[in-house]
């Protein structure tokens, strides 16, 4: 139970810090 926890926590971040990535990257080419 808490290592699904965990992982789904993991999850969540790494969508969310490919999501600034890709942000980041967009905002750079304008």
């Amino acid at each position: 139970m808490i290592i699904s926890t965990l992982s789904n926590g993991w999850y969540v971040f790494g969508n969310v810090m490919l999501r600034h990535m890709q942000w980041f990257e967009a905002a750079d080419l304008i």
